[in-house]
């Protein structure tokens, strides 16, 4: 049976994402309450009543347009991951479009994810670049590091992906926290912003936005003069005009239809969790 989630099923749901994605118990518990809200969690019920399966369904937006992000899957090990999307979301689907709701978007994890999205009417049209590129050195290059507000982040996001699908600031500043507690550093100025790990001799940037390359470039020579590293991986929108041709096309967001299609050309979709 399909419900909604009640405060008696938090430490459940708990359980459920700590083992399906390997998070602490803090992380998973601040994910369930603060980027998707317990409010928006569907759970599959066993015999007992407990949660075999959840899946949170949160608002987005997309320009004027009203989505849903499904995320945070997760079941127990009697239920078969690829049956648990296709038939939730079958159903889903189909409750979303009746309530109004223009389109919903989902980032798979495997190709079997992927096979489930298709049945279920997912297209992927929402890919991403990975480039691998040689920081060039510049002693003179600055910015500042971990000094950017969640506010400020999102301001500027929508500055330079104006067609960005956004979660509320609330969300948002949950997902930072977490990222921040695994390692992460941001880098930034006024033209642009850059989110990191550092790995050996390789900066792995999670996204990477500015106003042209040159904007970008600065920030990854400040960031290389700060950690030492000499390469950079980057994470890019197809459509982002930073770097254009470069890098490899990797598949990332599926996008599902649901009162008609339009065009996503812009739509950038990058949850960074």
């Amino acid at each position: 049976m399909l419900r909604t989630v009640s405060a008696a099923d938090l430490n459940a749901l708990i359980e459920l994402r700590c083992i399906r994605y390997g998070t602490a118990k803090d992380d998973a518990a601040g994910w369930l309450q603060n980027v998707a809200g317990l409010d928006n969690v569907l759970v599959v019920e066993r015999p007992d009543g407990t949660p075999a399966a959840m899946l949170a369904a949160v608002p987005v937006r997309y320009r004027h347009r009203q989505g849903v992000w499904f995320c945070g899957a997760a079941a127990g090990a009697e239920v078969p991951r690829e049956m648990l999307l296709t038939r939730l979301l079958t159903g889903c689907l189909r409750a979303f479009a009746a309530k109004g709701y223009d389109f919903a978007v989902f980032a798979p994890e495997t190709e079997e994810e992927t096979q489930a999205l298709e049945k279920a009417g997912f297209k992927s049209l929402l890919p991403l670049r990975l480039l691998q590129r040689p920081i060039q050195p510049d002693l003179l290059a600055t910015a500042e590091f971990d000094s950017l507000t969640v506010r400020r982040l999102l301001e500027m996001r929508r500055h330079c992906q104006p067609g960005c699908v956004d979660l509320p600031e609330s969300a948002m500043n949950e997902i930072i926290t977490q990222l921040y507690r695994r390692g992460l550093t941001v880098v930034s100025d006024r033209r642009g912003y850059g989110l990191f790990y550092t790995k050996g001799d390789t900066l792995q940037f999670l996204e990477l936005q500015a106003d042209n390359d040159h904007c970008a470039d600065r920030l990854l020579q400040a960031a290389r003069e700060k950690t030492g590293a000499h390469y950079a991986r980057i994470v890019l929108a197809e459509n982002q005009p930073l770097y254009p041709g470069a890098g490899r096309r990797c598949g990332y967001g599926m996008i599902a239809f649901l009162r008609g299609e339009f065009p996503t050309g812009d739509m950038y979709f990058r949850m960074l969790l």
